[in-house]
């Protein structure tokens, strides 16, 4: 089970049919992913949270202990892009990998996720724990509980609150979950609200106006089968209410999402046969316009640890690369914005011509 532990987070996608108006790709001159810094601690499995243009790395397991243990790091360091530097800050009480975070008010809100000393299952916990960390006061806080233990998780903010999505919890007989909650950090309260549309875990999530994309994954039934996997994008929106959107493009998991001017950007990941190879693609879809678009590809295929933006530079913070080569590479790519007409999307990379149809 813990044989490759980033595992856990990286999303399956099921092929979808391509449809010429939902998909373009872009011609461009390659701008190129520049190497800016390296990991200071060799770790998977984090969780990432940005803070005044500060990029936080929280949590994870260290690369040498993935295969077989002990699981869960307290560890958090920051990144700040405008100085190229590195600090670290206080531990974080609960040590653990595969947790969810997101920021309200400027703290960090770290839920969930695994802790094991070793790869046997009577060591495993599955949390339900929830602590915030004030970048102000370099201090940590524990909160109310999540009702349910859960890790591989959706987590979005919207007007403050916190969501999470799904998930599994492989004890409880809830391979994978389709509850959703949401956390008031006001009232220090959680509230359930409508399922997911889809039982499924190892997905992505993305915030634009308000609205929470879900983004492929795996469905049911068991972890243990390791499927399926699905191409299905659907949107949580404002009222409570759920809604499928056009299916993911291309057959590819372990992705990571980012947003950059409301455009969610999907990166890297692994497809195949076996899912063994790992993907330079990256693909981005603009909701206004319901429209996938192939973007600019990554120098080499790889698989990212952990992704963050910041002023619309798209950051990866180490990565599994072909050959299952680990890097602590700290990668950044511009997104050169365009002015449009035609609600055609932010661009990845600079253009030389047009965007067309996908053939």
């Amino acid at each position: 089970m813990f044989k490759t532990l980033r595992h856990l987070r990286w999303i399956a996608v099921g092929l979808a049919a391509v449809v010429l108006f939902h998909v373009t790709t872009e011609n461009s001159a390659a701008k190129k992913w520049e190497v800016v810094s390296q990991l200071p601690t060799g770790r998977s499995a984090f969780s990432t949270a940005v803070v005044d243009g500060k990029i936080y790395v929280i949590g994870g397991t260290l690369l040498e202990n993935e295969s077989s243990g002990p699981f869960g790091l307290p560890t958090v360091e920051v990144y700040d892009p405008h100085n190229n530097s590195w600090k670290k800050v206080a531990d974080m009480p609960t040590p653990r990998s595969n947790a969810g975070a997101a920021v309200v008010d400027g703290k960090i809100y770290v839920i969930g996720g695994l802790a094991a000393t070793d790869r046997r299952m009577e060591s495993t916990k599955i949390l339900k724990v929830v602590e915030v960390y004030d970048p102000q006061t370099d201090t940590w806080e524990r909160k109310q509980d999540m009702s349910q233990r859960r890790l591989s998780f959706g987590i979005g903010v919207v007007e403050r609150k916190i969501y999470v999505m799904g998930g599994a919890n492989f004890f409880e007989n809830q391979w994978r979950l389709d509850h959703v909650e949401v956390y008031d950090p006001n009232t220090d309260v959680w509230h359930n609200r409508p399922s997911l549309l889809t039982r499924r875990d190892g997905f992505e999530t993305a915030v634009v106006e308000d609205s929470i994309y879900v983004i492929g994954g795996r469905g049911w039934p068991s972890i243990a089968q390791n499927g399926p996997y699905l191409a299905t994008l659907d949107v949580y929106e404002p009222g409570n209410r759920w809604r499928k959107k056009t299916d993911l493009p291309s057959l590819r998991y372990g992705f990571s999402a980012v947003v950059v001017a409301d455009e969610i950007y999907l990166i890297g990941g692994l497809e195949g046969a076996a899912f063994d190879q790992h993907v330079k693609t990256v693909e981005s879809y603009h909701p206004k316009a319901e429209m996938w678009r192939i973007r600019q590809p990554m120098p080499i295929g790889n698989t990212p640890f952990g992704v963050a933006t910041v002023n619309q530079k798209i950051y990866i913070l180490g990565s599994e690369r072909e050959g299952g080569e680990l890097s602590l590479d700290v990668e950044v790519f511009k997104v050169v914005g365009v002015s449009a007409t035609d609600k055609l999307p932010v661009r990845w990379g600079e253009l030389k011509a047009p965007d067309v149809l996908q053939p």
